[in-house]
């Protein structure tokens, strides 16, 4: 917050200090902005009021292809030019940009889509060329750089909150590079529906019919029962995304009660996409719809559009990898219809094990994540301590190169995982920096729904019984917020799985309530149960002052007016909470 306010700060004064050294250029930009019509081009307005422009507005984005025309080429206007989604941009596309700023950063990944040529006229092969351009051979920006220079890899995987949805790319595309982190959640991230085709059709090859049926009711079900979910429906071929497109819209003129949904005034407004144009989009959930059928004996054509061509594994990827939350993938066979010795493309190949995977929910990968690997000495000693105290635990859980070092899981329900316990062991000294140990990792696993502890060995050496004694609080408060938080979710099952918001959304609830009851003295509560009561107060998310927690906690214990020793004994339980 504070580094936040000090750029803000900077750029402020900035701003004000080159529209003083630039009063002309102030003045014009003052009267633009007071303009309803006749606006000035943007390229002249540039060219006359650079200065203020850019101390104003220091970000600008635009595609690679609008840049000569919105730019003047006569000046470098900026310090960096930063390619995002690189692999989709063509060398020569990024030359403009790269004219106008002093340095280059250059991000995309390589398994992703290339640049589409579909408006590129082909060459006459047959024409000898005297002289090769220097990007000749580079199929996009990311290539031609990551051939001057070293590329730096960024291996943290942030969108899925749990890394089964990860973990098929990250094992076929990535080879397992990509630093993953598991999710505490024991629902199914990926799960496949079978949609299975009549006999005797004919065109159902490219598009299956009883496939968009289904897609439909899975769309209209997730719509009706998880409203604040955003949504994705991507097709691998794009006649069977026109289809599913055209059925949706039929069905919704009779289903007026979930226009809301379908608002497409949404941040992130549903959307069926085909398999070319969805790089870049995410939801929180995805149905990823095959379409592709049998013919009319029943035979299974290897008519499977853009996965048949070079880098069809590429597009693939793109597809799998689009679910925050969610990933259903409809077909109308499985993977035993499909014969691997049929067809030498990595991506048929790729589809026939996804929908291996989906099928399994993602157990084969899942089932490795869960072996026991070989603790050292100071894990396996808090391993035997806690296991002593009868906390089950799971040791290096995680399907990546990055392993939660225990997991403590639910007394009642084994499935459920309740903690995640870090010890400054091997996984934490394998970090490069004291930021990756220290704090993003914690942090991200606590973005996810984990509940978190971390034992120091220093701490363990010197104050085993105090350190046990913390990890058993630690615990027994995981437990005690998991079942509150299935409660909630028993009262609420439309929605199972926590997740990042990212649509408008209504008021949250709160779970169930602590039983603490009516008692006659603040004295009569213990401090971790007022602790509790705070929780409760703060479970629907909305932003409270210390002293508005304080009065909304004195109503629900039923006290007429505040004292002094129910505020302090309150206000301790506040700042318990904010600590925890």
């Amino acid at each position: 917050k504070i580094a936040s306010d000090r750029v803000r700060r900077a750029h402020a004064e900035r701003a004000v200090a080159v529209m003083n050294a630039n009063p002309e250029q102030e003045t014009i930009v003052k009267r633009e902005a007071a303009k309803k019509t006749r606006h000035l081009p943007v390229r002249r307005l540039v060219a006359q009021v650079s200065q203020v422009l850019t101390a104003l507005r220091p970000c600008w984005m635009a595609s690679p292809l609008s840049v000569s025309h919105l730019l003047p080429a006569d000046r470098q206007l900026f310090d960096v030019v930063l390619f995002d989604e690189a692999s989709q941009v063509l060398p020569e596309d990024a030359v403009p940009s790269l004219l106008r700023a002093d340095h280059a950063i250059v991000a995309g990944d390589r398994h992703q889509l290339p640049p589409t040529t579909f408006f590129v006229a082909a060459e006459d092969e047959d024409e000898e060329s005297v002289d090769e351009a220097p990007t000749q051979g580079f199929e996009s920006i990311l290539d031609l750089m990551s051939g001057l220079i070293d590329p730096w890899p960024l291996d943290w995987h942030y969108r899925s909150r749990d890394e089964v949805l990860i973990a098929f790319s990250n094992r076929h595309i990535y080879d397992d590079r990509l630093v993953t982190f598991p999710g505490p959640f024991t629902e199914r991230a990926i799960e496949h529906v079978l949609a299975p085709q009549s006999d005797g059709l004919e065109g159902q090859e490219e598009s299956a019919s009883a496939e968009v049926r289904r897609v439909v009711d899975l769309v209209l079900d997730s719509a009706a029962r998880r409203p604040d979910e955003t949504l994705g429906v991507i097709a691998l071929g794009i006649k069977h995304a026109r289809r599913v497109e055209g059925a949706i819209e039929e069905a919704l003129r009779s289903r007026a009660e979930l226009d809301a949904f379908f608002d497409q005034s949404r941040p992130e407004r549903f959307f069926v996409k085909n398999l070319e144009r969805v790089q870049g989009d995410e939801r929180d959930a995805i149905i990823l719809t095959v379409g592709y059928g049998k013919d009319r004996s029943g035979r299974l054509p290897y008519r499977f559009g853009p996965l048949l061509t070079q880098g069809g594994e590429r597009r693939l990827n793109v597809a799998i990898t689009r679910a925050r939350n969610r990933m259903t993938v409809v077909s109308s066979f499985t993977h035993h219809d499909m014969d691997p010795s049929r067809s030498k493309a990595r991506g048929v190949e790729l589809l026939r094990l996804y929908l291996e995977y989906a099928v399994s929910g993602g157990s084969r990968l899942g089932q490795e994540g869960t072996r026991a690997f070989e603790l050292n000495a100071f894990e396996r000693n808090v391993f035997d301590a806690l296991t002593d105290k009868g906390i089950a635990l799971l040791p290096q859980w995680g399907a990546s190169r990055y392993r939660i070092d225990l997991v403590a899981q639910h007394p009642q329900e084994p499935g459920r995982l309740v903690l995640a316990i870090e010890c400054d062991g091997a996984t934490y000294h394998s970090a490069h920096s004291a930021r990756d140990r220290d704090r993003l990792r914690q942090q991200h696993l606590e973005a996810l729904g984990w509940r978190f502890h971390r034992i120091w060995s220093t701490d363990w050496f010197y104050r085993r019984d105090e350190e046990i004694a913390r990890a058993m609080t630690a615990f027994e408060a995981a437990v005690d917020a998991s079942d509150r938080r299935r409660g909630s979710t028993d009262d609420n099952p439309k929605d199972p799985i926590p997740r990042a918001v990212t649509a408008p959304t209504a008021k949250p609830r709160r779970g169930r309530r602590p039983a603490l009851g009516r008692r006659p003295s603040i004295t009569d509560y213990l401090p971790h149960e007022l602790q509790r009561l705070v929780e409760w107060i703060q479970s629907d998310d909305q932003l409270r002052t210390d002293d508005e927690i304080l009065e909304e906690a004195i109503g629900e214990l039923g006290f007429d007016r505040r004292g002094s020793r129910i505020a302090a004994a309150l206000r301790g339980a506040i700042e318990a909470w904010r600590q925890q």
